[in-house]
């Protein structure tokens, strides 16, 4: 109770401190990495490298998917994807299809090919691992402006980037305690995210680099999400595929148990 009593009174005062010294707000800085332009769709071709650590030695494994994306201007629904694993082998076919609604809702549906049927992600497994990686279904889902609280910390360089950082804790049931947000000021990008467990506890840490200009829009090369034991999994974006016209049908359970 006197925990989170203390979260509410920092929050207040860290916001009101904000808006007494800063041109800019937390809420004005992620209002603009929402507005960058996105593709109306686009075809993506991505690689992960899962790296453990055992009895000292690094254990790589592979993966290779591609992920569909639409956006949606209009209508209940901010976006749908679908992802498609292609290699190795023994994953290939296993797909993961996405909604994501304009009020914050995510509704999530899993494919094992084994399994022959589509699995629907309930909520309180958004915080299992995604595929065995570092990465949790949360992770994958697009946060509205009014998901957390948010306060501007102050600005500093990552990389020789200038950006604001940004504290958000979540005002609804979340995997995490608090995130931790650097924005590059230049193109709105998120280009770095520690996620918390507890007040103090750095549980991971997302950074976002290799950025890429392909028709106007902005997207990444290479994700990188690093646990607090060593752990980590590398995503490398390739071949990405602006503005292709991707029909709906493609994001539907039906087309999810095709492979």
């Amino acid at each position: 109770m006197i925990a989170n009593l203390n979260r509410v009174l920092l929050i207040i005062f860290m916001s009101y401190s904000q808006s007494l010294g800063q041109g800019i707000s937390a809420l004005e800085i992620m209002e603009r990495v929402k507005k960058v332009q996105k593709p109306t769709s686009s075809i993506t071709e991505i690689s992960l490298e899962i790296i453990r650590i055992k009895r000292g030695k690094e254990k790589v494994k592979i993966r290779e998917f591609t992920r569909f994306q639409k956006n949606y201007k209009i209508g209940k629904f901010k976006s749908k994807s679908l992802v498609r694993f292609k290699k190795p082998l023994m994953v290939k076919g296993t797909g993961l299809l996405s909604w994501i609604y304009r009020s914050g809702k995510t509704d999530q549906w899993i494919f094992l090919p084994k399994l022959k049927t589509a699995k629907k992600i309930k909520a309180k497994e958004r915080s299992k691992s995604f595929m065995g990686t570092d990465f949790i279904y949360e992770d994958f889902e697009s946060r509205t402006l009014d998901s957390d609280s948010l306060s501007l910390i102050g600005i500093e360089y990552v990389d020789g980037q200038q950006s604001q950082v940004i504290m958000a804790w979540p005002k609804n049931s979340s995997a995490y305690f608090k995130r931790k947000i650097w924005v590059n000021t230049k193109n709105w990008q998120i280009i770095k995210i520690e996620f918390y467990s507890s007040e103090s506890q750095i549980e991971k840490t997302l950074t976002v680099s290799k950025f890429v200009l392909e028709n106007g829009y902005i997207s990444p090369g290479k994700m990188l999400m690093a646990k607090e034991n060593g752990n980590k999994t590398i995503m490398k974006f390739s071949a990405f595929k602006p503005d292709v016209g991707l029909k709906d049908n493609i994001f539907s359970e039906s087309f999810l148990v095709k492979f």
